[in-house]
């Protein structure tokens, strides 16, 4: 919010340490300008049960008060890919409470496709872009493919035939 709103005043910061051993924390700023302007960002949750159920209780508490509008709430983890992150038990609990619900802000994703090192970045909202990222730091990635959803490896496997192929 501007300074006109908030009287100049910054926000209030707190963290709260939700499980100390996997360095996960609740971030909370308390907007001067009210509670509208509030924002909660979960950090580095990972795929225990404990965690989705803080995001519902989150949900239903900050962004989903009936009756209020919704505020901003942050999921920040590098670690979940899709459902299967959560595996079995937690799988569809996760799509309906995660993927169904929150767009991807910004991703990146490295890994090896036929020896060639990939990158897989989405920067909203700009569709996924597919690098081919050399190993020499010198040198620079090559785009050699977008796609307005998260590619499959199939497609980026094509991606990388093709490209080496062109070389």
């Amino acid at each position: 919010r501007t300074a006109d709103q908030t009287g100049g005043l910054p926000p209030r910061v707190g963290e709260q340490i939700l499980l100390d051993f996997d360095g996960s924390s609740l971030l909370t700023a308390e907007s001067a300008a009210g509670p509208l302007w509030d924002v909660q960002a979960l950090l580095q949750p990972n795929t225990d049960n404990y965690y989705l159920d803080t995001i519902s209780a989150i949900q239903e508490q900050f962004s989903d008060t009936v009756g209020k509008p919704k505020r901003l709430f942050l999921l920040v983890n590098p670690a979940w890919r899709d459902r299967d992150s959560w595996g079995f038990w937690g799988a569809a609990k996760a799509q309906k409470l995660i993927f169904d619900r929150y767009e991807t802000t910004y991703a990146i994703d490295q890994f090896v496709v036929r020896g060639q090192k990939i990158s897989v970045l989405k920067v909203w909202p700009e569709d996924w872009c597919v690098f081919l990222t050399p190993m020499k730091k010198e040198q620079k990635a090559k785009l050699i493919g977008t796609f307005p959803e998260k590619p499959e490896y199939s497609q980026i496997d094509k991606l990388v035939l093709n490209s080496v192929s062109r070389e």
